[in-house]
């Protein structure tokens, strides 16, 4: 008996999907280690509220990466179906103007962030009261502006190692870049650096692995160096771009923007307690993230293939991981983490209030819930719907962030988020997600809106 597509031995696109799953977990745990390793050593130096600025001007460095409006996104799943089509020049083409349009956005960002970093009140923006990080906060914020506009260009070279399904680079360069960023931070509490020198330290983690993506791809990817070819059809680009930029947005919010919010909302010294907690569980979210990442190129491929079994076999696989591998064990040792906590950073553990500790595990475990599918709609282009439903959730999370976090502090903030995440986006995105599902064994076109010619 013949064995049915479900039965059949794995595919040459699930043997790099597991390839890169596995190095990208292992670069993402690396990075977590060298995280951990360098609270104790931060917070030691700096103090309380010199490490909660630290932290939140790093969370505002990750969240600058929006500032691409999604165009990597797009471009990534374009590069990708060119590829798969044997279009090596226009692939070419397209990565050589995609690369001259983020580096002029980047270089636009940093000409406008100039009056905001001259004549802003960033101390009092992020309620810093001690007198001498009052006086490092300028500094500090113009090496985060810096940073960030070098980090939009060369951000997209995860972008195109993802597209080449090359997304194994990512994970050697994250574990290069994580032990380098530990090094930095070491040596600056060493020599006793201020918090400038601190936050050159955090520009090491991700700016550190681009340069090296970049390098190796040309290195081994022939098709980057291609001559001179014409470049594909753009019609519908900025609008993809724009409908990526959406979910990109949201992502940002809930992840990155957080401790910034919370040093908004309820000073720096708050954001110490959440960021010792986020570092644990965050490690399991990246690493989800990280391990289901290969399935977007995979996803865009089976949709312009039309092979519906792959797609829905990989989509049950998701699923299997997050519940297994994620959800539960969150939930089970949560109990144990202030033990942990106390273990890790001894003398220097900040207050962990149970409350914060419940709430940042609940959600957690609600954006492990929401990632398989948000994967699935990005590989397959279904974001059109997507635009008003981020909008919405984003809009009543800075409504309710604003009073909850003056009331509840982090705890306030953290429920900002996960309500309107629960009650409105999960169950939207699942229904879009088991629709695209189906127009793809219907054969129905659900890869990028507009088709490449």
């Amino acid at each position: 008996m013949n064995p049915t597509p479900a039965d059949s031995p794995p595919s040459g696109r699930e043997q790099q999907i597991r390839r890169g799953a596995m190095l990208l977990a292992a670069g993402r745990i690396t990075s977590a280690v060298c995280g951990l390793v360098q609270v104790p050593i931060a917070l030691a130096h700096l103090g309380a509220e010199a490490f909660g600025l630290w932290v939140a001007l790093s969370g505002l460095l990750w969240s600058l990466s929006l500032l691409d409006c999604g165009i990597g996104f797009a471009v990534q799943n374009r590069l990708a179906a060119l590829l798969a089509g044997g279009r090596e020049p226009a692939a070419a083409a397209l990565l050589r103007r995609a690369v001259r349009v983020l580096a002029a956005i980047g270089a636009l960002a940093l000409l406008a962030s100039l009056p905001l970093l001259f004549w802003g009140h960033w101390p009092d923006w992020l309620g810093v009261t001690d007198p001498a990080v009052r006086a490092e906060t300028l500094t500090a914020v113009g090496i985060l502006f810096a940073a960030a506009a070098l980090n939009l260009p060369l951000q997209f070279a995860a972008r195109v190692a993802t597209a080449a399904q090359q997304t194994w680079m990512i994970g050697l360069w994250t574990i290069v870049a994580s032990v380098l960023g530990l090094g930095a931070v070491a040596v600056a509490a060493w020599t006793k650096a201020p918090l400038a020198g601190f936050m050159l330290a955090a520009c090491v983690l991700p700016l550190g692995p681009h340069i090296g993506i970049w390098l190796q791809l040309r290195a081994t990817q022939g098709w980057i160096r291609q001559g001179v070819a014409a470049p594909p059809e753009l019609r519908g680009l900025w609008q993809e771009s724009a409908l990526f930029f959406m979910p990109q947005l949201g992502s940002v919010f809930i992840g990155s923007f957080v401790a910034p919010l919370i040093a908004f909302f309820a000073g720096p010294a708050a954001v110490t307690s959440y960021s010792v907690l986020q570092r644990l569980f965050g490690l399991a979210l990246q690493v989800q993230g990280l391990v289901l990442m290969p399935t977007w190129p995979a996803y865009t491929q089976a949709a312009t293939t039309g092979d519906a079994a792959f797609a829905r076999r990989t989509y049950k696989m998701t699923w299997l991981v997050t519940v297994a591998g994620f959800a539960l064990p969150t939930l089970l040792l949560t109990p144990l983490v202030p033990a942990f906590v106390h273990v890790w950073l001894g003398d220097h553990a900040p207050a962990l209030p149970i409350s914060l500790l419940w709430a940042l595990s609940g959600w957690h475990v609600l954006q492990y819930l929401g990632q398989p599918q948000a994967i699935l709609l990005n590989g397959t282009g279904r974001l059109q719907r997507l635009v008003l439903l981020v909008w919405l959730c984003l809009s009543i999370s800075l409504w309710l962030g604003q009073s909850w976090g003056q009331a509840w502090g982090a705890e306030g903030v953290i429920l900002a988020l996960a309500v309107p995440y629960a009650l409105l986006n999960l169950p939207v995105i699942t229904w879009e997600a088991a629709k695209a599902l189906t127009l793809i064994r219907e054969g129905g076109a659900v890869h990028p809106p507009q088709p490449i010619p």
